[in-house]
């Protein structure tokens, strides 16, 4: 079966290609990142170096990305770019006529240079963009291998003038990110975090209490799920000797899981969940005490806003995303399984087991594990 959809997105994209383009008056730069919100929050703070490369002086930057975060882009960064593509994933992998007339856009627009930063690229998504562009120059990573099928080996062969190798694993995606904008604008960054600033964020119509925490209790993946149960109990844990009112955040997806959160925690609580956009989250979180969450794009924006997060992982790409270097965000708490984080202490079995998704339940991460987390960072600052 994926072999047969592989071959229609093929047809959908030779289609798409046919036909006439844009003149090539003026030099275009199309920068393709379609990823989700942790990977684009790792990325962006390199945005700005690359469109004001000494090396593409004179062209004009259009940008394809993912719907999902489409208002954090707009509020952070729209300025540096002319022409924006918003991509629903969804959309584009299930209706083929949207498919075609998304690709149709970008194979007519004739762009000089395209530029995807992405290290697990995708045939299906952002390579068959880089695809229907037929830019003269595109420039990517060599491309972690995790998503593709054996039959597919080598698809690529031919798609990109110039590949990104750094062969070092693990490495944090914010230094990998680091190392690609480095490559592209022949240049050293001088980007050293993700840190956002509150005057960057909107104000908040809500009114939020004094002293509060956020509970993130959903997630984008069901593999991803820690039991509401255990929620709860560090809620609990929270409410009880802080006194600290629980804000329950997610996006409209995650309702499910935030109405079983309430239904069964019995102190003060919020829920905005699917009723704020992604810049008023990063809001709620500047003032937040902590954030409990699992492995989601939410730790990501905490990070960025410097929220102490407590953050329930199973392993699965370890050092890729988490931990975070203690001098991008001293309160980040990665917390493990207790057998897992054992083998994590030693790098072989690390670039063994752990460089990709590994499927070890996140309720293996027990709540006593993160309330002890919780209660040895705020022992002595509360005290």
């Amino acid at each position: 079966m994926n072999r047969l959809k592989g071959i229609l997105y093929e047809i959908i994209g030779w289609l798409a290609t046919l036909g006439p383009r844009k003149g090539g008056g003026v030099k275009k730069l199309l920068i393709v990142r379609i990823d989700e919100i942790g990977d684009f929050m790792l990325w962006r703070p390199f945005i700005k170096e690359m469109v004001s490369s000494e090396k593409y002086s004179g062209y004009e930057f259009h940008f394809c990305g993912n719907q999902s975060w489409k208002s954090l882009f707009l509020c952070l960064d729209k300025e540096l770019i002319s022409r924006f593509y918003w991509m629903d994933k969804i959309q584009f992998k299930k209706k083929m006529n949207y498919r075609y007339h998304f690709l149709k856009h970008i194979y007519r627009e004739r762009y000089h240079v395209v530029i995807n930063p992405t290290f697990s690229r995708d045939k299906r998504y952002d390579d068959s963009i880089v695809k229907a562009a037929k830019a003269p120059a595109s420039l990517g990573m060599v491309a972690n291998r995790e998503s593709t099928h054996s039959y597919e080996t080598g698809y690529d062969r031919n798609l990109y003038t110039n590949l990104f190798l750094y062969p070092e694993k693990p490495i944090f995606e914010f230094y990998r990110n680091r190392l690609f904008t480095e490559f592209i604008t022949g240049k050293e960054s001088a980007i050293t975090d993700t840190r956002l600033y509150p005057e960057c964020l909107p104000a908040l119509s809500l009114e939020l209490p004094e002293n509060y925490f956020v509970v993130f209790p959903g997630s984008r993946s069901k593999a991803r799920i820690w039991s509401t149960e255990n929620f709860i109990r560090v809620s609990k844990y929270l409410f009880e000797n802080y006194g600290w009112t629980v804000i329950v955040c997610g996006t409209g997806a995650d309702a499910v899981y935030a109405n079983a959160f309430c239904e069964g925690y019995r102190h003060p609580v919020i829920n905005v969940t699917g009723k704020t956009s992604l810049p008023e989250m990063l809001t709620i979180f500047t003032k937040a005490q902590c954030l409990l969450s699992v492995d989601t794009g939410s730790v990501h924006l905490a990070a960025a806003v410097g929220c102490t997060v407590f953050g329930i992982f199973n392993g699965s790409q370890y050092k890729r995303f988490a931990p975070y270097p203690m001098f991008m965000a001293a309160n980040f708490y990665a917390v493990y399984p207790d057998e897992i984080e054992k083998e994590l202490m030693q790098d072989a079995i690390v670039k063994q087991r752990y460089e990709f998704v590994v499927r070890v339940p996140y309720d293996s991460v027990k709540a006593d594990k993160i309330i002890l987390a919780i209660h040895h960072h705020f022992a002595d600052k509360l005290s």
